[in-house]
């Protein structure tokens, strides 16, 4: 990410709009921390997605959508 921001994670329940679920911080070496909020209801996130947000984060998505996945369970 740019300066002044920042990769954050995104809760996605079917249709309804994504929910911040955390933000990842990512060092020059290229290693990067998460750190994840507790979701309500984790059963109903059907994917996550990661997008570029400015520094701490938004309330819903703004920037890029730089990654994407649905949620499957083993």
């Amino acid at each position: 990410a740019l300066k002044g921001t920042m990769y954050e994670l995104w809760a996605i329940r079917g249709s309804h709009p994504p929910e911040p679920a955390g933000l990842l911080t990512v060092a020059r070496d290229g290693t990067a921390l998460a750190r994840v909020d507790p979701l309500s209801r984790p059963s109903d996130v059907t994917a996550f997605a990661v997008s570029i947000e400015p520094a701490g984060g938004s309330t819903s998505p703004t920037g890029p959508i730089v990654l994407a996945g649905p949620l499957t369970t083993g």
